[in-house]
């Protein structure tokens, strides 16, 4: 299947039902896989086959359903996100600018032509009052309030009714019952000031929520606004300065002090302490020398270095950064769903509401002017903008939250699952463990301790070897300076290495090849096997007689890691370990760490058949893990959650990425997990309530027109904010 992915903006919603609409409108149209329409960004996500449609036909389809459509990515990008972001940030930002100031035009306009009209109704009295007032309101309903009859009329004609739909025929009806009667009755009943007030209000509401939604979306904003402009690129006239994106992959850049770092490499030369906060979410600096990668958008420190560029455009953190955070926020979470198709009925139920209330209360009264009125409060105080903010503003602040603590939630439904997790399994190297070799012991047997490290300095940096690399960095970690020449170096392939120093031969490596050597380890024997005990690989340091040093190198576990799994256990969930490592190694980690069950020489199959078993003995199953061998147990776990130091797969295969690839993240992933959700409920619960109440308060005559258009711009604006209480949260 033929796919490609096409992010639109779309302005012009109003309300859950607006999305309803889009959405069926895009599944139905011919080559669309799938479409995600999400109120709170004002955004839409289409999956469809490029050999049958293309962008500009999905645009029609959206314009054809009654709203404006147009590419989000920079240029019309047409599949994922484009990284040429400075100039598309700064014009999306200008954008949201200016959408903002025409609402709060609008409002300020039909706050200065309400004015007039609340003085003439309380205080002035002037025969041509009415006229004066049938004027003004209807200068507000042209000019600031047009956009209630440009899109809820329209609407309305397609047997698509929405939120505008509602206002337009409320404040429709009002004007046009008090014209009548201002222009040809004796009566001269009118409701003037509520059709101002009404539009006022709604008015003032969308500008306090767009505001809102501003905010709440700014994560995005934020980390577009984060990589650097300029770079230094090596040229042969010397360093020049380039646009970021005119850099290539392998390009040599100079990064200078206190310069944000252009993109994703590797330093070749120099040293620095670098802030990489804004992806990872560790407020330290980290140390950063030769050989190690360096990621765009973080911040150097008072050093300069030289870096190779090895990831440019879209395939850098930070483009990846963005697109998960991007993709997150179009999801729905599987509460969205079930509000979706609510919403979907809820305006036409309003309508029948109204409909009723007018025919009753004409019938029992026989007042039409009373009638009316009401019916006018049950259009307005409906409100299915609560409805529709209140799933999707909530994830785009909690998905937003994420990013800035260095925790990626790919979707929504995981956001959802992830609070109900009853059982971790965990991959050990690289996920409990570094990944990478340390020596943790280091034992002297004969001469000087400084002198022997000396000698296995010598010898293994002639290697490549991870071990010899392990013995490498202790002695530089211990200040050792290497003044002795290894001359006549050999390499004995997975056992060890062997040269002459200063006339004398020494040999360091397994034991295997120790006793290939018939040198004597029967004095180390049981220090060997209790080292071994506890996962440790013996190196031996031997001249060509006896033992003068051994070190115990192992994977060293991270330092997160036992505090992560106690906190686990602590919230009463069980904690497996999935390894292919040997038995003693993984029951030896699993012991230091508290994890209870181990599942060890298990192949990536067999991995998925574990907790494939623990999913059928009733458990929610999440998978922490960073490698290929792990992806399937990724994907095949309730939530998977991927280690950001890991490999691409790994990452592509889980529902949740741990920038730094903390274990400490994980628990804060479930709790930030936990208070979204939460946040949902809340926001569910009084956008229902206030629905539930206010239109039938309304129907039995019990509120007037502009108390409700009040609580209905509430309505919303508090699901806003209380969906930016996320913001704060602090584990």
């Amino acid at each position: 299947m033929n796919n490609k992915k096409l992010n639109l903006e779309i302005s012009d919603m109003s309300c859950a039902s607006c999305v309803a609409h889009i959405e069926g409108d895009l599944n139905k149209a011919k080559g669309v896989h799938e479409a995600k329409v999400n109120f709170a960004a004002g955004a839409a996500q289409v999956n469809y086959d490029p050999n049958i449609t293309s962008p500009e036909e999905i645009v029609k389809t959206v314009k054809k359903t009654g709203y404006t459509a147009k590419f989000k990515d920079a240029g019309g990008g047409h599949n994922g996100h484009n990284m040429k972001g400075h100039d598309h940030s700064r014009h999306a930002k200008a954008e949201g600018k200016d959408k903002l100031h025409k609402r709060k035009l609008n409002f300020m306009i039909a706050a200065f032509f309400s004015t007039p009209i609340l003085l003439l109704t309380f205080i002035l009295e002037a025969e041509s009052g009415p006229v004066i007032m049938l004027i003004l309101s209807l200068l507000i309903l042209v000019f600031p309030g047009r956009e209630f009859f440009k899109k809820g009329l329209p609407a309305l004609f397609r047997g698509r009714p929405a939120m505008d739909t509602l206002v337009a025929l409320g404040v429709g009806a009002a004007f046009l019952y008090s014209s009548y009667n201002v222009l040809f009755t004796p009566d001269k009943t009118e409701y003037f000031m509520d059709v101002a007030i009404i539009s006022t209000f709604i008015l003032l509401g969308r500008y306090l929520e767009a505001l809102a939604k501003g905010r709440a979306s700014e994560a995005i904003k934020k980390l577009l606004e984060l990589s650097a402009k300029v770079a230094h690129k090596e040229t042969k006239d010397g360093f020049k300065d380039v646009p970021v994106d005119e850099i290539a992959k392998g390009d040599i850049l100079l990064v200078k002090a206190g310069e944000k770092i252009p993109t994703d490499g590797v330093i070749i030369e120099g040293s620095s302490y670098i802030n990489e906060s804004m992806v990872t979410g560790e407020s330290v600096p980290v140390e950063k020398s030769v050989g190690m990668n360096v990621i765009g958008a973080t911040l150097n420190g008072d050093s300069a270095f030289k870096m190779e560029a090895k990831k440019v455009g879209k395939e850098t953190m930070l483009a990846q950064i963005i697109k998960l955070v991007e993709e997150a926020q179009m999801s729905k979470a599987p509460i969205q769903k079930l509000v979706d198709f609510v919403s979907g009925y809820f305006v036409w139920g309003v309508l029948l509401i109204a409909i009723i209330t007018f025919v009753l209360w004409y019938l029992l009264t026989g007042d039409i002017s009373r009638a009316i009125i009401y019916t006018v409060t049950v259009l307005i105080i409906a409100c299915p903008c609560a409805l529709g903010l209140a799933t999707p503003i909530s994830i785009v602040v909690g998905s937003g939250k994420g990013a800035k603590m260095g925790i990626l939630l790919k979707n929504a439904e995981s956001l959802e699952k992830m609070h109900k997790i009853t059982a971790i399994c965990f991959d050990k190297t690289g996920t409990i463990t570094k990944g990478h070799p340390e020596v943790v012991t280091f034992e002297n047997v004969k001469g000087e301790s400084e002198e022997n490290l000396k000698r296995a300095l010598a010898l293994e940096e002639m290697s490549e070897h991870p071990l010899a690399k392990s013995v490498v960095s202790y002695a530089e970690a211990k200040k050792i300076n290497v003044n002795l020449r290894a001359v006549d170096v050999q390499t004995i392939k997975g056992r060890g290495i062997k040269a002459d120093i200063d006339g004398t031969t020494f040999h360091i490596g397994s034991l295997k090849y120790m006793k290939e050597l018939k040198i004597d380890l029967s004095d180390l024997a049981k220090k060997i096997t209790d080292l071994e005990k506890e996962g440790q690989t013996v190196l031996v340091l031997a001249d060509n007689k006896d033992v003068i040093a051994y070190f115990g190198v192992q994977d060293a576990i991270k330092e997160s890691s036992e505090k992560a799994i106690r906190l686990l256990k602590e919230q009463n969930i069980k904690t497996v370990m999935i390894t292919g490592d040997n038995e003693t190694v993984a029951k030896t980690i699993a012991k230091q760490v508290g994890i209870d069950e181990v599942h060890a020489s298990v192949d990536p199959e067999e991995k998925v058949n574990v907790i494939s078993e623990l999913q059928s003995a009733g458990e929610v199953v999440a998978m922490v893990g960073d490698g290929i061998n792990d992806s399937p147990a990724l994907a095949k776990a309730d939530v998977g959650i991927a280690m950001g130091t890991g490999t691409d797969i790994a990452m592509e295969s889980g529902d949740v990425v741990l920038v730094k690839g903390d274990l400490l993240k994980a628990i804060e992933a479930i709790e930030l997990s936990e208070a979204t959700l939460k946040n949902i409920k809340q926001n569910l619960f009084w956008a229902f309530l206030y629905n539930s109440i206010g239109i039938p308060v309304a129907a039995f005559g019990f509120l007037n027109p502009m108390i409700s258009s009040a609580a209905m711009a509430f309505s919303s604006i508090s699901v806003v904010l209380n969906a930016l209480r996320l913001k704060r949260f602090k584990v």
